[in-house]
């Protein structure tokens, strides 16, 4: 008769056996249902693509990195406290993109580009609560005639960022009434501008304002509350409902989305299940929730460490036709108790910009699988670019960037149009003028553009025929 020691030797190899039967079976189900996504190297190499019909090809800029002179804005008030910016810099002049656009609307043209997506200045449009400047619609109305002439889509971001310093001053997205003054510049927006523009953008990156400006502080209002950042969040939420529905009722034709940061998050140890699982959870929390919230019709967010929100929000759904992707990075992700949010998070391995953020087109190909899955609705890349000042790295992420746009529409995907940040170096917000996004390099003294290294690949990447000038209000139009 065996003993009783060795039936527990025998019960405890047993049951170690099956924990690491169960720990392997868990561990291969998730890396086959999480695969890497893959770029075909060879044919990304020889990559010649021919985009669908109406496919835009463009760049992106925001108001306050490029205009000048936006002093009516929280970002102008913000960048003049000391130590805020890096290198000690302000906006200033920036590019001087407001006195200079014919000149910039010129560049685009030698980029092959057919399109532009760009931010109007809500601070300059309505410098006081309820105070019209109607000189500075006029010249936003310009301005669109300016690039319809020159056979560019305008892509409209309502917030892009810079909040009016009199929202501001009462709690900026966190403000009761900041959804319904947002709102009202919305229908304000579709009256002066509606009959010029077809693609609307309501907001920019709203989990990034919430985060830089209320769980890092390094953005205004340089907050550090994770309770409060998810009210600036619910804030945005509602903000986004009330304009897209003014949208609607001022421009029946209005295409309406919104740009959202999205990182491509992976664990950083594949055979480790727990990271698949923080990795998922900040995925879903970070990239997802916006578009989840208007998808369910619900104001829903979820992370580790901050307050949850679920909430019936029935008038989000069906606000976007389309959704906006802007991508950079990939992160690896490692479960970490005493980091925030329990989860550490770092570049990948690979190619690393200025900017330290890692190069990894692959990321971009499986966010577009991921937001066709979720959504099926239209795809724009409304941002995607490198912090590249000697521009080695440029032509190669242009290129491979754009092939996996077009692996991803091969798939079945309908990615209706893709543009690079940034037309020109700019103002890159708490990094001042020390990271170069442009495609042209803008000499801070003399504000001229020069062409860089990777300009001639976005040319060659355009689509065929180059656009050429076209009558004032004619464009080609996206079916519904």
């Amino acid at each position: 008769m065996p003993s009783t020691s060795s039936k527990g030797v025998r019960w405890t190899a047993g049951a170690a056996g099956v924990l690491i039967l169960g720990y392997l079976a868990t561990t291969l189900y998730f890396q086959r249902t999480n695969p890497r996504p893959v770029l075909d190297a060879a044919s990304e190499r020889a990559f010649a693509p021919e985009w669908p019909a109406g496919f835009l090809w463009g760049t992106a800029t925001a108001a306050h990195q490029i205009e000048g002179g936006n002093v009516l804005n929280d970002w102008w008030r913000f960048e003049h406290q000391p130590g805020k910016i890096a290198h000690g810099d302000t906006s200033g002049l920036a590019t001087d993109h407001w006195n200079k656009v014919g000149e910039d609307i010129a560049l685009m043209r030698t980029l092959g580009a057919n399109a532009y997506r760009f931010s109007i200045e809500w601070s300059r449009l309505e410098p006081a609560d309820g105070q019209w400047d109607d000189a500075a619609w006029t010249h936003y109305v310009d301005e669109l005639s300016q690039l319809r002439a020159a056979g560019q889509e305008p892509v409209v971001t309502l917030l892009h960022f810079s909040l009016p310093l009199w929202i501001a001053d009462r709690g900026g997205a966190t403000a009761a009434d900041f959804p319904a003054k947002f709102g009202r510049f919305a229908a304000e927006a579709a009256r002066r501008l509606g009959p010029q523009v077809r693609w609307w953008c309501t907001v920019n990156e709203p989990n990034v304002q919430m985060f830089f400006g209320y769980v890092a502080g390094a953005w205004p209002p340089g907050v550090k509350d994770n309770a409060q950042a998810v009210k600036a969040y619910e804030g945005l939420l509602r903000a986004h409902g009330l304009a897209a529905a003014a949208l609607r009722a001022g421009d029946p034709d209005a295409f309406i989305g919104l740009a959202q940061n999205l990182i491509w998050f992976e664990p950083a140890n594949r055979w480790n299940p727990i990271e698949y699982v923080v990795a998922k959870s900040a995925s879903n929390g970070f990239n997802w929730s916006f578009y989840e919230s208007i998808a369910r019709g619900r104001h829903l967010f979820a992370m580790p460490g901050f307050p949850s929100l679920d909430a019936p929000a029935p008038e989000l759904k069906g606000t976007i036709d389309w959704v906006g992707l802007n991508y950079y990075r990939r992160n690896l992700v490692r479960f970490k108790p005493s980091a925030p949010g329990m989860v550490d998070i770092s570049a990948g391995p690979g190619t690393l910009s200025d900017a330290k953020v890692e190069i990894y087109p692959a990321g971009q190909l499986a966010l577009i699988r991921e937001a066709w899955t979720r959504y099926r609705l239209p795809i724009v890349i409304t941002e995607n670019g490198v912090a590249d000042s000697t521009g080695v790295y440029r032509p190669m992420f242009v290129r491979q960037h754009a092939y996996a746009i077009k692996q991803a529409i091969a798939e079945g995907a309908d990615v209706r149009g893709a543009f690079h940040w940034s037309l020109m170096d700019n103002f890159e917000w708490a990094e001042g003028y020390g990271w170069r996004f442009g495609l042209y390099r803008l000499d801070l003294k003399t504000l001229a553009r020069t062409p860089v290294p990777g300009s001639e690949e976005f040319r060659r990447l355009a689509p065929t025929p180059a656009p050429s000038a076209a009558p004032t209000g004619t464009s080609a139009t996206p079916p519904r």
